[in-house]
């Protein structure tokens, strides 16, 4: 086959097209990249030296360097949104507010973890008070500046697939809002709550990621955004829920999208997931990430062959157990075995199931990517 361009290969993977070999994304995503520690590893491993560039304060991620990305000829490239300017700020060393009044705490491992929140711990929360609330102005300038430029320079120097990665969805910025319990409570117990809290995050969403396609006028080949939907075992509340409460919330997201600009949609939720892949396609998901292969009912050859034809896969590559714990040849085979699995007649752009996390190699980092450039 003849060789493909990056974009090429990514976009002809997401049409369902054979490829040159499979499409490689590493750092396109704020779930498809790498806790900072690790990355610093990285680095030192392959003898480059340059400024890391972290995604977030909260998630702790590094955006990988061009110099790392033409090392493992990677298929992707990263835009994000800038910061909100103005109601973010430190409340000391180790706590953050953010803009929508969460707050958030460094633990020990060095991650951010939610603590507080503007309706945590209310019994009935008010919807009132919810509907008069001073949220983040989706027109705040922090989120737009330099996009249309640095969308541009990407197009210009590269021949990658732009992802435009986009806030979190009505899911996890509501449960940072409220609670992950109260918020789960509420969706049988304070409904009419439940439902408002999601129109104005929804509402804030749509109009964050129209301003944002605008400006960089057709240089994003894909949208990008998550909101976890399952645990370990199953998902997490009943699919009917999914389908009354959140899908509506989700299809009118992904409509504006696609209503704004001729791009595919990527999809972020980690675990057992299966029951809902069908709905995920019936509201226009192009591409599901990160096909956690370890949960259950995710086997990925049975995934390929219930949804293959309809929705493709991105991600697929064990971090629970093969990348942190096995050896650089495991994770080679693990990388033909999904590859085997996913990849015929195209639908599969290979990472690690989510960000690769401070306890995997760097040894087994490089096994990964080089494996899969490798095995056409």
């Amino acid at each position: 086959m003849v060789a493909m361009t990056h974009r090429e290969r990514v976009l002809a993977a997401l049409n369902h097209e054979e490829t040159d070999r499979v499409p490689i994304d590493f750092g396109g995503t704020y779930t498809t990249t790498i806790y900072y520690a690790a990355y610093e590893r990285l680095k030192t491993h392959l003898g480059v030296d340059h400024a890391t560039n972290i995604y977030s304060k909260t998630r702790r991620l590094a955006i990988p360097d061009e110099a790392v990305l033409q090392r493992f000829d990677v298929d992707t490239r990263f835009l994000g949104l800038g910061g909100y300017e103005g109601e973010q700020r430190e409340l000391d060393e180790d706590n953050y507010l953010d803009e929508w009044g969460t707050t958030w705490r460094k633990a020990e491992d060095g991650h951010y973890l939610y603590v507080d929140g503007p309706f945590f711990g209310e019994k009935k929360p008010d919807t009132e008070a919810l509907l008069k609330g001073d949220w983040p102005d989706p027109d705040n300038p922090g989120y737009y500046r330099g996009l249309a430029e640095r969308a541009a320079a990407l197009r210009r120097d590269s021949d990658c697939a732009i992802i435009l990665n986009m806030p979190i969805g009505v899911i996890h910025q509501g449960q940072f809002m409220r609670g992950f319990g109260d918020w789960l409570k509420d969706l049988y117990k304070n409904r009419e709550f439940s439902e408002t809290l999601m129109d104005v995050i929804a509402e804030r969403w749509i109009r964050v990621a129209e301003n944002a396609l605008d400006l960089v006028d057709g240089n994003v080949d894909i949208v990008f955004f998550g909101d976890d939907l399952g645990s370990q075992l199953a998902p997490m509340f009943n699919p009917d829920i999914y389908r009354d409460l959140i899908k509506p919330r989700h299809e009118r997201m992904i409509a504006a999208v696609k209503a704004r600009a001729e791009v595919k949609v990527l999809y972020h939720s980690c675990g057992a997931i299966a029951p809902l892949i069908g709905d995920l396609i019936d509201i226009g998901v192009d591409a599901l990430n990160p096909v956690q292969v370890t949960a259950n009912d995710m086997e990925p050859r049975s995934l390929k062959e219930r949804f293959g034809e309809r929705i493709a896969f991105w991600g697929g590559i064990n971090t629970q157990e093969v990348l942190p714990f096995g050896t650089p040849d495991e994770v080679r085979t693990e990388v033909r075995r999904v590859i085997d699995c996913l990849g015929p007649g195209g639908g599969f752009v290979l990472n690690s199931v989510h960000n690769i996390q401070n306890d995997v190699s760097v040894e087994n980092i490089v096994a990964m990517f080089d494996e899969a450039r490798a095995y056409a």
